[in-house]
């Protein structure tokens, strides 16, 4: 008996034994015969890349989550040419005219739609999406609405708030000239264009440029936009809303950092409330305002209100207030002192005095606009690119022919900083964009504020923001570096090889000195 028992035990190790090997064969098996199908046979086998990326989403989602991703699509461009395949689904152009193609519109095409894989920066409410999220749809109801509150008349019509703003901004500046203390101005900007936008949405200061209270919520929204941007890598490794998913994201995202979503929603929530409350009492022109005083029928209820003036205040402060730290790291580095003289030279003798200063004066001012236009350029505040969805019957892409369904975009960083569209593309060269006869350099390939249907709404907010922060700024003082750690940490060498970009920068401190100009 013992011996047929012994023999039983070892029957059934050798049939477990051979089970697993069996399960392990299989699974290998197909595993492997996945990877040779996408190698070889799959519609997109054609396109180069990296044969890790040609089989896996692993090594995109890998450079999304370290914050990477841009500077190592990049360097796929310079590799392997103008398209790329990122992922087996997905595929990477860096010409002028796969912006058009992309997210344009073409007579006789469709729009190109949002992958499904991208994540927005606000936190998700049930049946309820923003502007940037939005299906065509709802996106054109939501876009005629919204339009009233950027337009040109409109933004005109706050410029006295803006410039308000920018005059508080102006005057602390002018304390750290007079007292000659080390000013960390890219935090600055960023209390600027948090102050103005919310402002701007909601119809009451922030008071982030003169109190404390309220700047434990600038960081909150690049926190909320990086968890946002991990969100979208643990898509790419898993499906939405399952429990690999879930996984991926309590690795990547800690509890902590996805909560930063739901606070900054639920502050403007808050805030957006109070001001609709007021509808009757508070006539003042804010965005808000705009929205609720629609009488037709593309009127927006109060939760895509409320989502999308959340998105206002990520968009409207963070994007403006990076590309400003960004712009003057470059301006104020040795190599481009020509071009901070010629641009202080430009504002100071365009006028007499602080009030003269004004956006109407400062859109003639040439080299101020080719400045603006080329660190848009070198240091967009958005250098990604953002996925689109190739639609139903295929469609071509930059001379491609794609099946529906490819993930398709055009990645700023790629399309800005390759000597395909741009000659010496990691100098700071102003000049680019005044020669009318230049034929070096492709200028529509840099579109920082992307174009088509769905491009940023805000654009004319920002332009108008940049002009007078930079003009109130250079009249009233002398900016330069003060060559401490932090100047290492924004060292454009290597892509910014100490930065990280999770759809947006995650700003270093930005140490300047600043002292009274001599009049």
């Amino acid at each position: 008996m013992a011996i047929m028992a012994t023999t039983d035990t070892f029957l059934l190790g050798i049939s477990t034994s051979l089970f697993i090997a069996g399960l392990a064969a299989l699974i290998s098996f197909y595993l492997i015969s996945i990877g040779i199908y996408r190698l070889y046979f799959h519609p997109l086998a054609k396109y180069p890349g990296p044969i890790l990326n040609r089989i896996s989403p692993i090594p995109l989602s890998y450079q999304l989550i370290r914050g990477r991703l841009p500077f190592y699509v990049k360097q796929l461009h310079d590799i392997y040419g103008p398209v790329v395949r990122l992922t087996p689904t997905e595929l990477t152009f860096n010409s002028e005219k796969s912006w058009k193609d992309i997210y344009g519109s073409r007579p006789g095409h469709q729009n190109f739609h949002k992958d499904p894989v991208h994540v927005g920066s606000i936190q998700t409410v049930p049946g309820v999406v923003t502007i940037t999220m939005a299906g065509d749809a709802d996106h054109a109801r939501q876009r005629r609405a919204l339009s009233h509150a950027f337009s040109t008349k409109a933004l005109l019509e706050q410029e006295y708030l803006i410039r308000n703003y920018v005059d508080v901004f102006r005057d602390k500046m002018n304390e750290f000239a007079s007292t000659g203390q080390v000013c960390n101005i890219a935090d600055w900007f960023s209390y600027t264009t948090f102050d103005i936008i919310g402002h701007l949405s909601l119809g009451e200061p922030f008071g982030c440029l003169t109190s404390s209270d309220l700047r434990f919520w600038v960081p909150v929204i690049s926190e909320s936009i990086k968890a946002g941007a991990i969100e979208q890598a643990s898509r790419r490794l898993a499906t939405t809303g399952s429990k690999l998913q879930n996984l991926f994201l309590k690795i990547f995202a800690p509890t902590e950092l996805r909560d930063q979503r739901r606070k900054h929603l639920e502050y403007s929530r808050e805030k957006i409330l109070r001001r609709i409350q007021q509808t009757g009492t508070n006539q003042h022109r804010d965005f808000l305002y705009y929205l609720m005083n629609q009488k037709d029928k593309d009127n927006l209820n109060q939760d895509e209100i409320i989502v999308n003036g959340a998105l206002f205040i990520i968009a409207g402060s963070e994007t403006t207030g990076s590309f400003m730290a960004g712009l003057f790291n470059h301006l104020l580095r040795p190599e481009n002192r020509n071009v901070l003289d010629k641009l202080v030279a430009e504002i100071r003798g365009a006028f007499k005095s602080d009030d003269e200063i004004t956006y109407e004066e400062l859109v003639k001012l040439p080299w101020l606009t080719a400045v603006l236009e080329e660190g848009l350029r070198i240091f967009p505040s958005a250098p990604i690119g953002f996925t689109r969805s190739v639609p139903a019957g295929g469609d071509s892409v930059d001379g491609h022919f794609l099946p529906a369904g490819t993930t398709v975009s055009t990645c700023m960083w790629a399309a800005t900083h390759t000597e395909d569209n741009f000659k010496d593309p990691y100098e700071f060269r102003p000049e680019r964009w005044l020669d009318k006869t230049n034929a070096t350099d492709k200028l529509g390939a840099s579109n920082p504020f992307s174009l088509g249907p769905r491009g940023c709404i805000g654009r004319n907010l920002s332009y108008m923001e940049q002009r007078l922060i930079t003009a109130k700024l250079l009249w009233h003082n002398d900016v330069a570096m003060t060559n401490d750690e932090s100047w290492a940490e924004w060292t454009p060498r290597n892509d910014h090889e100490n930065m990280q970009v999770f759809t947006n920068w995650i700003k270093a401190p930005l140490n300047v000195r600043l002292s009274p100009r001599n009049i």
